[in-house]
C-alpha cells in the first residue's frame, strides 16, 4: 500500500513538473533559445539580450500626475536606443553587450526625485542572422517579372510561392524578387530587433539599382540610372507574438516631400482576358510592344491606363500572377512617388530613372550610403514623426506607377535586407 501510494505521488509530481516546464518553455522564447530571460531581476536591474527591447520602469511611489525624463548615463557603446523617454516605462535596446546605466528624473508636483537603473546586455546563445529570417507575405502587382522572380508555374498555390520567396531571400546572398507594378509588396522579418541607433542609419534593403554609365544628358545634376524606388514600412513586435500584426509606420524618404507625391493613392488592376486580341504598338530596336492595352488599371484619381506587354529580357509574357489566375482584379494602396523616368535620348532608346535623395529600396546601389535607412525617418499614418526603439518587421512596396518606354513598367526588385549594426557599418544619418 505504501509503495503503491508513493509511486502514484511520484507520478503526479513528474506530470506537474512536465506541465510547468512546458508552460515556461512556450511563454519564454529566450529560454527556448538558451538565452537568459529578458526583464527585471530586482534592485532596479534588468537582463537583456543584445538587439532585444526591454521595458524599464521607475520604482518610486508617485502620483499619476508625475512626469518622467529618462536618459542613458553610462554606456559601453553608443549603439543603443531609448524610446518612450517621457513615460513611466521606457523602452531600451542595445546592439552591443555590456552594462548600461540609465537614469530617470521624476517630477511630482514640484517634488523632484531621481532613480538609476542598470541593464545587463548579454550576447545571444545562438548568433543572430544579419539577413532576413522569414518572409511572411508576398503580393506582387502584375508585371514583366513576377512569374520569373521568383519562378512560378501553372497550378501552383500562394503557399508554394511564399515558400519559394523564403528560399530566395532568407540567406546571406539572396536572389532577386520582383514586386511588379505600383503597390506590389513583400513583408519580411528578422530573428532579432534592429536597434534604432541615434544619428545612424540602421538597415539596408538590397535591390539591383545602378547608376547610368552613359547618360546622354551631360548636364544632369541628379544621380540616376535604374532607380525603381520601393517605399519602406517598418514595425516592431510590440505584442511579442512574433508576427507582423502590430502598427506599421512608413519611412519618409525625400520623395515623400515632393509636390507631386500622392498620399493614399489606390489602384486596381484587372486580369486580362486570355482570348483578347492584342493591340501591338511598335517598339524600340529589337524590343516590340506585343500588346499596349494588355492589363487595364484604374486609380482613385480618376485616371485609367494599361500595363503594356513587351518581348524584352526574354521574360514570361504572362504578367498576371499565375497563383491568382482566378482572381479578376487586384487593388493596392499607398504613397505614389512622382514619376522619375526621363527619355534622355529623345528617341525612346535611353531612359534614365533619377534617384530620390534617400529613404527607399532599390533606389540607390547597395554599396551607396543612400540605400541605407534610418528608422528615425519613420512617420505614423497621420504623417507625424515617431521614435521607435527598433524594428522587427519590414514591408516594401513599389511606389511608382509609370511606364519607361521599352523598359516597360517600373518595378521594384529586392534581394535581401541587412542589419547595419550587426555588420559593423557606421553610416551617419542625413541631417
Amino acid at each position: 500500500m505504501y509503495n503503491k501510494s508513493l509511486k502514484h505521488f511520484r507520478t503526479l509530481l513528474f506530470m506537474l513538473a512536465a506541465a510547468l516546464a512546458t508552460n515556461c518553455s512556450s511563454g519564454d522564447d529566450s529560454a527556448d533559445n538558451g538565452n537568459p530571460p529578458t526583464g527585471g531581476i530586482g534592485n532596479n536591474e534588468y537582463n537583456a539580450q543584445r538587439a532585444t527591447i526591454v521595458s524599464v520602469t521607475a520604482n518610486i511611489a508617485v502620483s499619476t500626475d508625475a512626469t518622467y525624463s529618462w536618459s542613458v548615463i553610462n554606456a559601453p557603446s553608443d549603439n543603443y536606443s531609448l524610446a518612450n523617454a517621457t513615460a513611466k516605462e521606457a523602452l531600451f535596446a542595445a546592439a552591443e553587450i555590456g552594462t548600461y546605466e540609465l537614469g530617470v528624473v521624476i517630477n511630482d508636483k514640484g517634488n523632484t526625485q531621481t532613480q538609476k537603473v542598470k541593464v545587463y546586455v548579454n550576447k545571444e546563445a545562438k548568433e543572430y542572422k544579419t539577413f532576413i529570417a522569414k518572409v511572411f507575405d508576398f503580393k506582387p502587382a502584375p508585371g514583366q517579372f513576377i512569374n520569373d522572380l521568383p519562378a512560378a508555374n501553372d497550378g501552383e498555390t500562394f503557399d508554394k510561392i511564399l515558400t519559394r520567396a523564403n528560399s530566395y531571400l532568407t540567406k546571406k546572398n539572396g536572389d532577386l524578387i520582383s514586386l511588379g507594378a505600383f503597390g506590389g509588396y513583400i513583408v519580411f522579418g528578422f530573428d532579432h530587433t534592429i536597434v534604432n541607433v541615434k544619428g545612424k542609419r540602421d538597415f539596408r534593403v538590397l535591390g539591383n539599382a545602378f547608376w547610368a554609365d552613359a547618360n546622354p544628358n551631360a548636364d544632369a545634376t541628379m544621380r540616376g540610372g535604374s532607380s525603381e524606388a520601393g517605399v519602406i514600412m517598418v514595425s516592431y513586435d510590440k505584442n511579442k507574438n512574433g508576427l507582423p500584426d502590430d502598427e506599421w509606420y512608413e519611412i519618409e524618404g525625400a520623395g515623400h516631400k515632393m509636390e507631386k507625391t500622392i498620399k493614399d493613392y489606390e489602384i486596381t488592376y484587372y486580369r486580362p482576358d486570355p482570348n483578347k486580341i492584342p493591340v501591338p504598338g511598335g517598339g524600340t530596336g529589337t524590343v516590340l510592344f506585343t500588346d499596349i492595352e494588355y492589363i487595364l488599371w484604374k486609380d482613385n484619381q480618376g485616371k485609367t491606363g494599361y500595363l503594356a506587354q513587351n518581348n524584352a529580357y526574354n521574360h514570361s509574357l504572362d504578367y498576371w500572377p499565375k497563383w491568382l489566375k482566378d482572381q479578376e482584379k487586384i487593388t493596392f494602396k499607398g504613397t505614389r512617388l512622382p514619376d522619375n523616368a526621363v527619355d534622355e535620348s529623345g528617341t525612346g532608346s535611353y531612359f534614365v530613372q533619377y534617384a530620390f535623395l534617400y529613404g527607399y529600396a532599390d533606389n540607390a546601389p547597395n554599396n551607396d550610403d543612400d540605400s541605407a535607412i534610418d528608422i528615425d525617418w519613420a512617420i505614423d499614418k497621420n504623417g507625424n514623426k515617431i521614435h521607435l526603439p527598433g524594428v522587427d518587421f519590414v514591408k516594401v512596396y513599389n511606389g511608382l506607377n509609370q511606364q519607361a518606354g521599352w523598359l516597360g513598367e517600373t518595378s521594384t526588385e529586392i534581394m535581401g535586407a541587412t542589419d547595419l549594426h550587426l555588420l559593423g557599418e557606421n553610416i551617419p544619418t542625413r541631417k
